[in-house]
């Protein structure tokens, strides 16, 4: 057989559906805890954390595909998925949204650390009194998007702090990401085509997209502070 030559682009894409699907499993199997002011749960923080950094690395996978496309339209140097998807779409609707969910990678990125003051014992088991972010961490879209007095984001109302990350927090980035793949796909499929692949979960194969009604589902179930 003559040996033949060809390009290869290397675009991971869908090659996070499949861990990403995986590692969620694992978190709704496990009993949502109770979420405080100040922190979700060892396993609930850590797993959903994960997941949040995994559905980014994907978007940022899936823009650098779309940066490769469109060649002709990036006469700047885009730094991020975000600044990718904002020029693409530059009167993006949930813009905030998704500029929220790159506030929420930074922060479990680059370890954002916050001094905690709070209370415990009593009918509830953690009171919260003080939360101040450490000097040094936290640029200008987390100082513009983050209500400092809650400790969430102003649009979607994500945790800031990591120790309170969630389920609730990994939907939200999931339908902020999901969401802005289905418009590149809806541009052009070439670039981005997602809403027909599939994941194995809970011995089934489902649409990726679909893993969104699970964490809904869980969530009906979960009290929080």
């Amino acid at each position: 057989m003559p040996r033949t030559s060809e390009t290869l682009v290397t675009v991971l894409g869908s090659a996070y559906f499949q861990p990403i699907a995986d590692l969620l499993e694992r978190l709704l199997a496990r009993k949502s805890p109770r979420s405080t002011r100040v922190q979700s749960g060892h396993d609930e923080s850590g797993y959903s954390a994960a997941i949040i950094v995994l559905l980014v690395a994907m978007f940022e996978s899936y823009t650098s595909r779309v940066r490769y496309i469109q060649k002709g339209k990036f006469h700047n140097n885009p730094k991020s998925g975000l600044d990718i998807a904002l020029t693409v779409f530059p009167n993006l609707r949930h813009k905030k949204a998704l500029q929220e969910v790159y506030v929420l990678r930074d922060m479990l990125m680059h370890g954002h650390l916050w001094e905690i003051e709070y209370e415990w014992g009593g009918p509830q088991p953690m009171v919260l009194r003080s939360a101040n972010l450490h000097p040094g961490y936290g640029d200008s879209k987390f100082r513009n998007r983050v209500d400092f007095s809650t400790q969430r984001t102003k649009a979607l109302g994500m945790s800031a702090l990591p120790s309170r990350v969630d389920r609730r927090d990994v939907l939200k980035t999931f339908q902020t990401i999901w969401k802005t793949l289905l418009r590149f796909e809806k541009q052009n499929r070439s670039q981005c085509y997602v809403s027909h692949l599939y994941v194995r979960f809970k011995n089934s194969r489902v649409e990726f997209g679909e893993l969104q009604n699970e964490l809904r589902s869980s969530l009906k179930k979960k009290p929080s502070l």
